[in-house]
């Protein structure tokens, strides 16, 4: 069992996830009226709210007519637009509205209207309603967990919160894996919705911008439920990355596919994505330069060896800088070895022999072994030993002690401590 607040028995006793709304429906007048009454405010105010959803009701006297309307149209309000001259009034004014009857139990909402709009306020309606979203102990969690608290804050509120308007649950503990994947793949679909760019500047910007901080939201939340107990599945370490598929020539593509499915078979995930990484970069390259080359067999030494020079000296998008030697060698040893395998297993459409060398890579720069100061152990030892949860402790001592990786530690037995007949500890 994982360190947390939740036992394994308190959530299998947990009770059944409420079902999504069947039906959806505008409250009463009546119930809208003492909604806005309550919320307080001046009276300018609130006879606006009654304006505005009395407009929408009036445009969709059958909600579900609004949820079959494109989704430009249920947003209201497109990028670039001001405040008071959006495109669709009615639904753009009447979101407050929209938002209490999902806190209401009158309807729940699909996530391109959910991620459409960027900022949607959730947790305080919900808080004003008295619907706790359970957002705050997860804050508190994550924060005991090392995660930044405004962070944590951000990721739970905005996590839970769509989560609940599209199912229906609002008992964080109903919350599962299952919930949490379906956002994520909503996200990546939305990077395809034909209607992205009326709400985002590119796809591009979208994934690099809103998506990524809302995967992380989700990481976040993952790693909590967690170390909660209420989740089995470990999170990704690393977040999924973003790419297009790899895009050759055909001739050309097949041989690749071929390839990498061939490199699947006994290398690891990571080192596949770095093997096609380098194909597709040299590809890319080929198809500005060498348009004319539709096949790798048609590929020489020059071509080779000019991708090379030009890889140490354009600057790339993201760091405006040329790639790294690292980054490089990398490139160019996945090439090389794209050449030696097809020519090895004599495959057609291959130059047949190897075009590049262990010389045609950068020499790897020299690591200098790093250390940590005493000064600088004295102050970290003491919070080690404060930690409360005896398996980070373990951990962090450790690393401090054996000078060993973060993943040799996790691997390592769970009866692998040990001390020494003076008390000393050590590793069995």
């Amino acid at each position: 069992m994982r360190a947390g607040l939740v036992s394994a028995a308190a959530v299998a006793a947990r009770p059944a996830a409420l079902t999504r709304c069947a039906r959806r429906r505008h409250c009463t007048d009546a119930e809208w009226a003492a909604y806005v009454a309550a919320q307080g405010g001046n009276r300018r105010y609130q006879l606006m709210q009654l304006r505005f959803r009395r407009q929408f009701v009036d445009r969709w006297p059958t909600l579900g007519d609004w949820f079959a309307a494109p989704l430009i149209e249920r947003v209201g309000r497109l990028r670039g637009e001001s405040f008071h001259r959006p495109s669709y009034p009615a639904s753009f004014r009447a979101r407050t509205y929209l938002i209490y009857l999902g806190l209401g139990g009158h309807a729940t909402f699909d996530y391109p209207w959910l991620f459409a709009p960027g900022q949607l306020p959730i947790v305080e309606p919900a808080e004003a309603l008295g619907i706790d979203l359970g957002a705050k102990e997860l804050v508190d969690e994550a924060t005991a967990l090392g995660f930044n608290r405004n962070s944590a804050r951000q990721a739970m509120h905005w996590s839970v919160s769509r989560i609940a308007l599209h199912t229906g649950i609002f008992d964080v503990t109903a919350i599962t894996n299952e919930h949490i994947i379906e956002v994520l793949e909503a996200i990546r679909h939305f990077a395809e919705h034909p209607n992205l760019e009326r709400f985002y500047p590119s796809p591009q910007c979208y994934r690099d911008g809103a998506a990524k901080n809302w995967i992380t939201h989700l990481h976040q939340l993952q790693v909590v439920l967690y170390h909660r107990g209420q989740i089995t599945e470990q999170p990704r370490k690393l977040m999924p990355g973003w790419k297009p598929p790899l895009v050759l020539h055909p001739t050309m593509q097949a041989a690749a596919d071929k390839w990498l499915v061939a490199r699947r078979l006994t290398d690891r995930p990571s080192t596949v994505e770095k093997l096609e990484l380098a194909l597709r970069r040299f590809g890319d390259w080929l198809a500005e330069h060498h348009p004319a080359v539709d096949t790798f067999a048609d590929v020489t030494r020059d071509h080779c060896l000019a991708w090379i020079e030009h890889i140490a000296e354009e600057p790339t998008e993201r760091t405006g800088k040329p790639l790294g030697v690292i980054s490089r060698i990398q490139r160019i040893s996945g090439l090389a070895q794209f050449f030696r395998d097809t020519a090895a297993w004599h495959w057609d459409d291959v130059p047949g022999h190897s075009l590049l060398g262990a010389g045609d890579a950068p020499r790897a720069p020299a690591k200098v072994p790093r250390f940590i100061p005493d000064d600088e152990l004295d102050r970290l030892m003491p919070v080690i030993e404060e930690i409360s949860c005896p398996f980070q402790r373990a951990a962090l001592l450790v690393a401090r002690w054996s000078g060993a990786r973060r993943d040799e530690i996790r691997h390592l037995p769970m009866d692998c401590l040990d001390r020494y007949p003076d008390g000393t500890g050590r590793l069995r």
